[in-house]
C-alpha cells in the first residue's frame, strides 16, 4: 500500500488495521475517521497555518495528525494506546518537500487529563505563545477533557474538537430549548462556541451509532462578571436539578424561605413561574450575584 494515499482513506486505514493486526478498542472509545473531507474540515475549522503550534489529543493511527503536519503545523500529540506509537512512527509521512517531519511531531504517551504541559512538552513547542488544540475526542470523555483544558494554565487560542453531535448541540444551545442546560452555561460563560461541521456516522470505521460534529471554542474577550466560577457552576446545576420544575422550586436547596426565593426572581424581572431553561447566561450571572448578596 503506497503511503502517498492519505491515512484517512478507507483503503489505507483498512490496510493499516490489517498490517498491524489491530482493532478499534471500545474501552478507549476508538473509531477511525475515514473521511478525508471531514478531516480537512477540522483543519480548516482550526484555521491551521504553517508554523502553528498544535496539541492533538488522541492521534489514533494518524489520519488527522497527517493533515495537520501537511498544513505546516508543529504537533504535540497525547495518546494512551500503547499499540499506536509503532503505527504512527511507520505510517506518518517522513518528509514533505525535503523537510524532515519528525522535527515537527512529538508523541507523549499519557492521558491528557493527567498532562503537565510544560513538563511533557520539553521545549518542543514555545508555550509562551498560544497553541491550538485539535482533537477527535472519545465520546465518553469529551466533557472532562473540555473542562480540564479550560481550567488549565495552558495558553490556547482555540479548541477545535470533534465530539458526539448531541454534546455539540448542548454546547451551542440557546435558552428555551431542550439542549440548553448546565453544560451549555458552564461552557458559554467561559468560551465562544461555534458549530463548524457535522460528520455522519458513516465517516467512521467501525461505524458508531450516532453522528458527530466539530465545535470550535475560543476564549471570551469580555468575560461575564463571575468572581467564583465554582459557586456559579454549583448554582446553575441546582437550578436545573429538576428540570421540569420552576426555578423557584429548584432554588429551595439554596434558600429555604419561599418568599425570599420569589423576591430574588422578581428582582431579576422574571415571572415567579419561570423555568430554568428560560434564563439567559446574563440572568444566571445576575441571579448568582443576588444569591451572594442574600447570603452576605
Amino acid at each position: 500500500m503506497s503511503n502517498s494515499m492519505p491515512i484517512a482513506s478507507p483503503v489505507r486505514t483498512q490496510a493499516i488495521v490489517n498490517r498491524y493486526f489491530m482493532h478499534a478498542k471500545k474501552n478507549l472509545g476508538q473509531n477511525f475517521l475515514v473521511d478525508l473531507a471531514a478531516i480537512k474540515g477540522i483543519v480548516e475549522a482550526a484555521d491551521i497555518q504553517a508554523g502553528d503550534q498544535v496539541i492533538e489529543i488522541g492521534p489514533g493511527i494518524g489520519s488527522l495528525t497527517e493533515q495537520l503536519l501537511l498544513a505546516g503545523a508543529n504537533v504535540l500529540a497525547y495518546e494512551v494506546d500503547q499499540d499506536l506509537p509503532e503505527i504512527l512512527n511507520n505510517e506518518l509521512p517522513q518528509k514533505i518537500d525535503g523537510e524532515d517531519l519528525k522535527d515537527r511531531f512529538k508523541l507523549v504517551m499519557k492521558d491528557v487529563l493527567k498532562a503537565n504541559f510544560i513538563e511533557d512538552n520539553g521545549g518542543f513547542l514555545n508555550l509562551s505563545k498560544a497553541v491550538k488544540i485539535v482533537a477527535n475526542l472519545p465520546y465518553y470523555i469529551t466533557t472532562p477533557i473540555i473542562f480540564n483544558l479550560i481550567k488549565s494554565d495552558l495558553d490556547f487560542s482555540s479548541l477545535t474538537l470533534m465530539m458526539q453531535k448531541e454534546v455539540a448541540e448542548r454546547l451551542v444551545a440557546k435558552p428555551k430549548t431542550k439542549e440548553y442546560g448546565p453544560l451549555t452555561i458552564a461552557v458559554q460563560s467561559r468560551m465562544n462556541v461555534r458549530l463548524a461541521e457535522e460528520v455522519k456516522s458513516t465517516s467512521f470505521m467501525p461505524r458508531p451509532k450516532v453522528d458527530s460534529a466539530v465545535v470550535v471554542l475560543t476564549p471570551l474577550i469580555e468575560k461575564p462578571d463571575i468572581s467564583d466560577y465554582a459557586f456559579f457552576d454549583h448554582v446553575v446545576k441546582m437550578c436545573f436539578a429538576q428540570r421540569r420544575k420552576t426555578l423557584v422550586n429548584n432554588l429551595k436547596a439554596l434558600i429555604k424561605d419561599k418568599d425570599e426565593r420569589e423576591k430574588i426572581i422578581s428582582d431579576l424581572g422574571l415571572d415567579v413561574r419561570v423555568r430554568p431553561e428560560e434564563l439567559t447566561l446574563e440572568q444566571f450571572v445576575k441571579l448568582v450575584h443576588l444569591l451572594k448578596d442574600q447570603q452576605a
